[in-house]
């Protein structure tokens, strides 16, 4: 029977740690919705799946399921597993992974009746491996690429960069938390990989429920190679991953517009940009800056494995407002300028704060570039829709008293799909501005 409404709680929550338990199949079990329970319009249903069962009171059809939108769930359902959606009217709507111990109760992994098994996960790693290494051919150009992009290869919460040898896995939900041991090994079928790093932001693991080991003296770097340009990255304490593979194509562009030109790369991290600007870009002169120490380190270590010398490339430790605005009063002009910062607006709550960095960030960059010279501006914050970004840039240019084209909107690379199920996985956005005057 269908369980009352106050039972739909968190009494199956597990506890924090690292067991790794398995995800067991279950036999159909042929239930009956009890009309008498049904709550609202939310219709009573026969229900002979294996999987245990959720019904929606309202149902919308995007991948990320909000837990005030579940009307009532199976008694067998666990925090974690892999469950059948109906909708209100009792009809099949898919199947998905819930967690109640999160606001996001449920990640949809189909629509409609096509029966849905443990299975999904090695074939879904398998297809977005396929993707990357037949279809879109990245082998050809670097040894570091996103295999797993989430809600994009309909493997929702989970992320994975491959770094030469290494996959390095960050977990954003419980169920797929629980699943890492059948993770794991799809890698390494899939990718020519030796060891998997796995990684989890606390903040994360607060909110769904789980823990990793704390990692101590298990330190891990590798070096990769993109387009003939070669990185070091942090695998076990740089920022995400340890290296942004989503502005790859991003960096290759900026080589073109940099010959002979003082280029000014803000929130540089390990000196993407800025090191492609040296290198392949044949720049005159690279500041690259950042808050982070740890970060400046890194892209001083980027510039020397590339032979890129201290008079071409000089890193400075910094927060990006303060040092454009002593540029500002030192009249020093750019040519080039990268503003690439780190996410502004982490939630909802943080959108109007955030929003005024970016414009605040984006208004001094406009008063020190020089006429003519060229604004590569990005947003990796996806709760600021490209429209958004556009009007804020409309905003800052009339506020810094400037004339700006917009050349073009770019994303991330290829490696980055987005399902139209799901629109906010398009969540960076990179405007090239020429400051017209």
């Amino acid at each position: 029977m269908v369980p009352p409404p106050d039972t739909f709680r968190n009494h199956h929550a597990r506890p924090g740690n690292f067991s790794r338990p398995r995800i067991q199949s279950r036999r159909p079990v042929r239930q009956i919705a009890d009309p008498a329970a049904a709550q609202g319009r939310m219709a009573p249903f026969e229900h002979t799946d294996p999987a245990p069962w959720v019904q929606l009171r309202n149902a919308t059809f995007h991948t990320l399921i909000y837990q005030k939108m579940i009307g009532r769930a199976d008694p067998r359902a666990r925090d974690g597993d892999l469950v059948k959606v109906y909708d209100r009217d009792a009809k099949t709507f898919g199947y998905g992974l819930l967690n109640r111990h999160s606001q996001l109760a449920l990640r949809m992994l189909t629509f409609g009746d096509q029966p849905v098994d443990e299975s999904f996960l090695g074939a879904r790693i398998a297809a977005a491996a396929a993707l990357r290494s037949a279809t879109l051919n990245l082998p050809a150009q670097t040894d570091a690429w996103r295999v797993i992009h989430a809600e994009g290869d309909g493997l929702p919460n989970l992320i994975v960069d491959r770094f030469g040898p290494y996959a390095v896995v960050e977990l954003f939900g419980l169920p797929m938390f629980l699943r890492l041991p059948a993770i794991e090994r799809a890698l390494q079928e899939c990718l020519p990989i030796e060891k998997v790093v796995i990684r989890a932001d606390q903040r994360v693991q607060q909110h769904e429920g789980f823990s990793l080991p704390e990692i101590s003296g298990d330190r891990r770097s590798t070096i990769i190679t993109e387009n003939q340009v070669r990185f070091q990255v942090d695998l076990t304490s740089g920022h995400k991953t340890g290296f942004f593979c989503d502005q790859r194509d991003n960096r290759r562009r900026l080589a073109a517009f940099t010959t002979g030109a003082d280029v000014l790369d803000m929130c540089c991290y390990s000196g993407g940009f800025g090191v492609y600007a040296a290198l392949l870009g044949k720049a005159r002169h690279v500041t690259c800056v950042d808050l982070d120490e740890d970060a400046i380190e890194l892209a001083r270590r980027n510039a020397n494995i590339n032979n890129i010398s201290r008079g071409a490339l000089e890193t400075v430790h910094a927060d990006s407002f303060p040092y454009l605005r002593q540029m500002r009063q030192n009249e020093r002009m750019f040519d080039t300028i990268i503003l690439d910062p780190p996410k502004l607006i982490p939630t909802r709550d943080d959108f109007a704060e955030g929003r005024q960095k970016y414009f605040d960030l984006n208004k001094l960059a406009l008063e020190v570039i020089k006429p003519g010279g060229l604004l590569v501006t990005c947003s990796c914050s996806g709760l600021l829709s490209p429209e958004d970004f556009a009007a804020l840039l409309r905003g800052t240019a009339r506020s810094a008293n400037r004339r700006v084209q917009i050349l073009e909107t770019t994303g991330a690379g290829m490696d980055h799909p987005v399902m139209t199920d799901c629109p906010e996985g398009a969540y960076l956005k990179c405007a090239w501005c020429r400051v017209f005057a």
